[in-house]
């Protein structure tokens, strides 16, 4: 896998609380940032799809087995 940089600018004081939380949790800064956004990624697309599912439900509760199951389109 090839690596790259990606920049993001955030204050001096959330700079140093990162740094100062990996260091004291023995994390590597890169590995643990790109883990975290990563589930922050899928977690943001499991909300949209909460939401869809619960716009085309008005009223009562859904299943969440059912609602999460993979349509049988992609069961091939």
């Amino acid at each position: 896998m090839e690596n790259t940089t990606l920049s993001v600018k955030v204050s001096k004081e959330f700079a140093q609380k990162y740094r100062e939380f990996c260091e004291a949790h023995c994390l590597q800064v890169g590995k643990f940032t790109e883990q975290a956004l990563l589930e922050i990624m899928e977690d943001y697309h499991l909300g949209l799809k909460a939401q869809r599912i619960l716009s085309r439900t008005p009223g009562g509760a859904v299943p969440h087995e059912s609602a999460f199951t993979p349509s049988r389109k992609r069961r091939r």
